[in-house]
Order: structure tokens, then sequence, then C-alpha cells
């Protein structure tokens, strides 16, 4: 740089510097995002047919069957795919896999989709005892489609029985569903007298999680809960409204994080990235990651909806396979419903 004036060499230099410095922060960034186990969307093992397993709810008592799966008929079903280029859907996955257990059903989905034109992040839970056809095998409930083949075949019937295209898959499990939510901190959450009650009781599924309420005393109204209080109070499912009440309280969780995490400092938010990226696997690259979050992070997004489906007068509750209880949907009714949530 002989020869040259000081203020060039000072801008080059300034020039360089930043070049190296964001060549570092690239490089680390990609570190971070590695931690995340990965699913290839082109190479998804499916189960065989002869292993698919149809699960009833033994808890609720005998009941008789109101339908033979074979008197279900989808042969009205018409469901077009709706895109649109400024609306990406992000399926949130809740495994419901204990330690040593391989790919089971999905406990928990949520489409989480962002909309760049509006601003605005709508989340609908996917009722997981939905009946459904699954491409390939029996027809079942959607929450069999992840156990039988994963992201892709779960992705495959939300698009051809919702008409929803989904642009990329998270999958979390219990532990880092804590992991994340202890980094967070305690989120206030009202609870209802039955609960407080049910949570304090120390019940049976807490217990398989690794999770003891001793010491715990939780009354009605807003309480501040800790991760694994917010894990029990999301999976509850025997107080209310059974399952339809409990992906209210899941989404509620996930309101009351976002709410506090756009106000948290980047070290809260690299801490709490570097406890979660291992308890999570996706489909997506980084790029698409980033993508993401830079668009909700840039555009200053909101939630600014929250559904679930079957929407009500959509669905009826039927009894078959000796005890299995489900929703079989309209899927063209859910279908108008969904997209007009998410797409207006």
């Amino acid at each position: 740089m002989r020869g040259l004036p000081g203020w060039a060499k000072w801008t080059i230099g300034i020039l360089i510097a930043l070049g190296i410095l964001l060549a570092a922060v690239f490089l680390w960034l990609h570190a971070l995002l590695g931690k995340i186990q990965r699913v290839d969307r082109e190479d998804t093992s499916f189960l065989p047919r002869e292993e698919e397993t149809f699960e009833t709810d033994d808890d609720s008592g005998p009941a008789e069957d109101t339908v033979r799966p074979e008197d279900i008929d989808w042969s009205d079903v018409d469901v077009s795919v709706m895109q649109d280029d400024d609306v990406k859907n992000i399926l949130l996955i809740g495994q419901d896999a204990r330690e040593g257990e391989g790919r089971s059903r999905s406990d928990t989905m949520i489409i989480c989709s962002l909309n760049r034109k509006t601003g605005k992040i709508i989340l609908t839970s996917v009722m997981r005892d939905m009946y459904v056809p699954i491409p390939g095998y029996s027809d079942n409930r959607i929450n069999a489609a992840y156990q039988l083949g994963g992201m892709a075949l779960l992705d495959q019937v939300m698009e051809e029985s919702l008409g929803i295209s989904v642009d990329g898959n998270i999958e979390v499990n219990f532990q880092g569903f804590i992991s994340a939510f202890s980094e967070i901190g305690s989120l206030d959450i009202e609870l209802t007298e039955g609960e407080a009650r049910y949570l304090n009781s120390n019940p049976a599924y807490l217990r398989q999680m690794g999770i003891s309420t001793e010491g715990w005393n939780l009354k009605p109204g807003v309480n501040a809960l800790t991760a694994e209080q917010a894990l029990a109070y999301s999976r509850i499912r025997y107080v209310g409204n059974s399952d339809w009440e409990r992906t209210d309280r899941q989404r509620k969780v996930l309101a009351a994080a976002f709410s506090k995490l756009r106000s948290s400092g980047i070290g809260t938010l690299l801490r709490l990235a570097d406890r979660i990226f291992p308890h999570l696997t996706t489909d997506m690259d980084n790029a698409q990651l980033l993508g993401y979050v830079y668009s909700v992070v840039s555009s200053g997004m909101e939630l600014d909806g929250s559904y679930r489906i079957p929407a009500e007068g959509t669905y009826t509750n039927e009894t078959l396979r000796a005890g299995m209880e489900v929703l079989v949907p309209d899927l063209n009714a859910n279908s108008r419903y969904l997209q007009e949530w998410i797409y207006g």
C-alpha cells in the first residue's frame, strides 16, 4: 500500500478488519448451528406396513365401536395446496419418546406460520387424535405418521389432507424443552383451580419423565412456572376438555416464552441456543434457519393468532378398531379454515 494516502490506508485496514470479523462470526454461527441434529429430507426411513400399530385408549375403559374403518369415506376430499412466497410454515414437533426408544408418535404438532407481508406469526395446533389417510399405510391418527415415516411422511399428510405446504420441521424432546425453558426462566401462566391441584398431586406421567412435584405449591391464578412446571402444565390431559385444552396450554406456553425472549439480551439468546440446539432435530439447513430468524427479528413479527385443527363443527367423535377413539374430520372444511387463518 506504499504510495497510498493515509486515509486510503486507514479505509483499507478497516475493511480488512471488518472482513475478518464477519468471517469469524459466520464460522461461529455455523459451528453453533452444527449442534442441531439433521434429517435429510430426501432420505427418510419408513417402517414396513406390517409394523404399523393402532393406539387404543385403555385408560378410558372399554368402549363400543361406533364405526368401521372401511366405512369412513374420503372420496369427496378435494384439497388444493395453498402457497405464498411471503408465508412460511414451520412444523414444531414434540416427540413422546422416552430414553432408549426410537422414533415414536408425535405428541405435539404445531404449525408456526411466519407471514413476512403482515409481520404476523400464527400458531395452529393439530390434534393428534385426528383420523386421516396416511399414504402407503392404513388410515390412522395423524400422530402415527411421524412414527411410520418421520418428517417426510407427516409433511405429506399435512399437504394432502389439509392443503398446507410445510417448509421445514423442528423436533424437540422432553430434555430439550426443559433445557430451553431453564435458560428462558420462569413464565407467568394463569392456572385454574383444577390445573393447580392436578400439578401439585404428582401425577404418574410426571414421574415417568423423572419430574418430582415435591415442594410445588401452585395456586389458582398467575404463577411463575419453572421449566419443569411449564412442561408439566403443557402436557396436562385430564383436567378440563382433554386434549383440546391441552393444545391451548401448549400455545400459551409458547406465547409466554416468545414474549419474554423478545425483551431478552443477546447473551441470554446465545446461552439458550447453546443449550437447546443439541436437543433439536431439523430437516432445514443453516441458511434456511438463519433466514427465518432474520425474518422474525428484522420485521418485528408479533404473535397474532392461535387456533387448532379440526375446527369446531367440522368433525365427529368416533370409536373404531376395538377402542380407538378418534376425531374424524371434514378435511375440505378444515383445509379452508386453516388456509384462511394462515394466508387470509
